[in-house]
């Protein structure tokens, strides 16, 4: 593995989480450059994700969605590869991917249901995004962080 570590898929305070009506990507990272990009890179030969969002919760609000996904094609295509729902309760989860569960059937991306994995599937870009319910606002000091440790 190229970039073994952790690595931060994006801090999400309460605004943010507001403002997620439609999929956010909360993930910024430097490319070569030192210019900001919305996704982590140099991921190459990744045998192993394990993924933690945790979800402090302070008020109001309705669901919350994370969706980490991963790109295998120079972020031309994004897959879904976790969703993780939260409510109106701090919580934190986490999941374990493995590169070497073997994908022996053609898979199209299409988007996960709420708190399912897609295993076997670990390219060298990766980036969380964040969905907010169409209910009420969250409030106080809710707020969400997304780590993954590449191995």
């Amino acid at each position: 593995m190229n970039n073994p570590g952790l690595k931060n898929l994006g801090d999400a305070p309460l605004a943010a989480i507001n403002a997620a009506t439609a999929a956010t990507v909360i993930t910024s990272a430097p490319d070569s450059q030192g210019q900001s990009q919305g996704h982590i890179d140099g991921l190459d030969g990744m045998l192993g994700a394990a993924i933690s969002a945790n979800f402090v919760y302070g008020s109001g609000g309705d669901t919350v969605k994370v969706i980490v996904e991963t790109s295998m094609n120079q972020g031309a295509t994004w897959i879904e590869v976790a969703r993780l729902a939260f409510a109106q309760v701090s919580a934190e989860k986490t999941v374990n991917l493995s590169g070497l569960t073997p994908v022996t059937t053609v898979y199209a991306p299409a988007a996960l249901s709420d708190d399912t994995v897609k295993d076997g599937l670990l390219g060298p870009r990766w980036r969380a995004r964040i969905l907010k319910g169409a209910g009420a606002a969250y409030g106080g000091n809710t707020a969400l962080a997304v780590r993954l440790i590449a191995r």
